[in-house]
């Protein structure tokens, strides 16, 4: 049973029968990527996991709608942005806040064991260029190579087109290849390697940015 199943099979438990220990485990397995996803908006750790725990309260409160939903992970991440968004609205005493007014903050520390070769100094420039991305790049990064979500998935959690998802994260490679123009090509290739691998970049070069 692959991991689409199973979130199905554990979607089909809370609705059906309000199986508690599928929710748990449902809870288990998502916590970690929603607060992430969640503290990248708000920078906040407390208000990051409240906004998971009202998503999931939320979950548990209407199961029985779970089966009308296509994606469960899609829609708990939809969630947690909407829920982030309510709380920033809050804070400002705003009625609407979108990705554009959010700023959005990238750590490089929580990128995979693929990163753990680059020098304090490299991670520390990579870091400040992700940084300085528009927040929606900044998010698109994040999701896709932080949360390993697909580029349809991404899109559908923040109602934008895949095509606007590859332009994002053009704008990240050239901006990336900018800071790492003082190394040597091979350098700067390995590195946007292990960067975007999920984006299908292995041919990438230099001059190709």
């Amino acid at each position: 049973m692959d991991n689409n199943q199973h979130i199905e099979l554990l979607s089909k438990k809370i609705s059906q029968n309000s199986d508690q220990q599928a929710f748990k485990e449902l809870y288990l397995v998502y916590f970690d990527k929603l607060y992430k996803f969640a503290f990248s908006i708000l920078h906040s750790a407390e208000f990051a996991e409240e906004a998971v725990n009202d998503v999931f309260l939320n979950i548990w409160q209407k199961r029985s709608s779970l089966k009308n939903i296509e994606s469960l992970k899609n829609y708990l991440f939809i969630s947690t942005k909407n829920t982030s968004f309510n709380y920033l609205s809050k804070f400002r005493k705003e009625r609407n806040t979108s990705l554009d007014d959010v700023l959005v903050r990238f750590e490089i520390d929580e990128l995979t064991p693929e990163t753990a070769f680059f020098t304090n100094e490299i991670r520390n420039e990579i870091e400040q260029a992700i940084n300085q991305l528009p927040p929606k790049t900044k998010l698109v990064f994040q999701m896709a190579k932080v949360e390993g979500l697909k580029y349809k998935e991404i899109a559908e959690i923040l109602n934008i087109s895949v095509n606007t998802i590859d332009n994002h994260i053009a704008t990240a490679i050239k901006k990336l290849s900018i800071v790492l123009k003082d190394l040597s090509t091979e350098e700067t290739n390995l590195i946007l390697f292990q960067l975007f691998t999920r984006f299908n970049l292995n041919n990438l070069t230099i001059n190709q940015v």
